[in-house]
């Protein structure tokens, strides 16, 4: 019986370090992100491709870590408690290999984006309002379950109320955009905004789903889809 308890606990520890370099680089995504915005040319191209192979490293150890699972609960027969860590790295997996996704879908969009027309330079900043918000949800979601800090856990949960408030904002504000005095840039960078929108605040709902994990992770209950005012 110590025996499978010591093989349990290595594999449950082989998939924290798995976590950790997958979490690691999902935050160098972000970086990676900003410097596509701030930069031109080839130092844009670079980050770009940086990028896309940092991606595909994302999607291998996805399924590197849900092989882990798989063999995890087959294998080895973990009690509830291990069992409970388990499937929160499951659940992990997908949120991060998810962020990764996105994170690329807005460097995608952001090199699109030229127009200088003041009313679309105005929404362009609460756009990235909304992607410091979702950037630091998930960075304090990935902490928080790192940590088992559930205070850090409960305050990314109640921030998912302010990317949800610059979404409807920001979406309301491109209806509102007059477009028949626009150009095609303008059309363009409203579309790229648009779905930029999107994506952030998918980001910010998977650091949501992130620190619910925590939670669950350290608690014991499920908080997900429950109010935000009964997590509190």
């Amino acid at each position: 019986m110590e025996l499978m308890k010591s093989k349990i606990e290595q594999a449950i520890e082989l998939m924290n370090e798995d976590f950790r370099v997958f979490s690691t680089l999902v935050l160098k995504q972000f970086d990676l992100l900003e410097k596509v915005y701030k930069s031109q040319g080839d130092l844009r191209d670079e980050k770009l491709n940086e990028l896309d192979m940092n991606e595909k490293v994302l999607d291998g150890l996805e399924v590197k870590m849900r092989e882990e699972i798989v063999r995890s609960i087959v294998l080895y027969g973990p009690r509830a408690s291990d069992l409970r860590k388990i499937m929160a790295y499951h659940d992990m997996s997908s949120y991060l290999e998810r962020m990764g996704d996105l994170t690329k879908n807005l460097a995608e969009y952001a090199v699109q984006l030229k127009s200088e027309t003041p009313v679309l330079v105005d929404i362009r900043g609460r756009l990235f309002e909304l992607l410091n918000v979702s950037e630091k949800m998930a960075q304090n979601a990935i902490f928080a379950f790192t940590c088992e800090d559930n205070l850090l856990a409960r305050d990314t949960i109640a921030k998912d109320n302010v990317a949800d408030s610059l979404l409807e904002e920001i979406t309301r504000r491109l209806i509102e955009v007059p477009v028949a005095d626009m150009n095609q840039e303008d059309l363009r960078d409203i579309v790229c905004m648009s779905g930029m929108a999107y994506n952030m605040e998918r980001i910010a709902d998977h650091a949501t789903n992130i620190a619910e994990s925590a939670l669950f992770l350290m608690e014991g209950r499920d908080w997900k889809h429950r109010d935000t005012r009964e997590i509190m």
